[in-house]
């Protein structure tokens, strides 16, 4: 897989971002997976346990039921799983950099918890 994306300069940008949003939802950790690890690849929250991180993972939830979880790919795309309003959303926004990756994840958090 090509990597378009640093995963880790991506999630020390996040780390701010991510607190702000605490104000407003419940924010699960970072999650990681690995690109070398064995079939099926464990998700994890600890990346010192990763040695190629291949995806990077967040959760975030607002009472009762509205959900969302985005994962950004090292290879410039992002799977986004958004429940809100009973109404299920699927999206998968594209992207060539980190600045791409960050703008992405910040622009859909932001659509979600509005």
């Amino acid at each position: 897989m090509e990597h378009l994306v640093d995963l880790d300069e991506l999630a020390a940008r996040l780390r701010s971002t991510v607190e702000q949003w605490r104000e407003q939802a419940t924010v699960g950790p970072l999650t990681w997976r690995d690109e070398k690890a064995s079939w099926p690849q464990p998700i994890v929250t600890d990346r010192t346990a990763v040695e190629v991180p291949e995806s990077l993972g967040i959760r975030l939830s607002l009472e009762p039921d509205d959900e969302m979880e985005f994962v950004v790919w090292t290879g410039g795309w992002a799977d986004v799983v958004m429940m809100k309003d009973g109404e299920a959303v699927d999206l998968c926004p594209e992207f060539r950099d980190v600045d791409g990756a960050y703008a992405a994840v910040v622009r859909n958090v932001e659509d979600f918890l509005a």
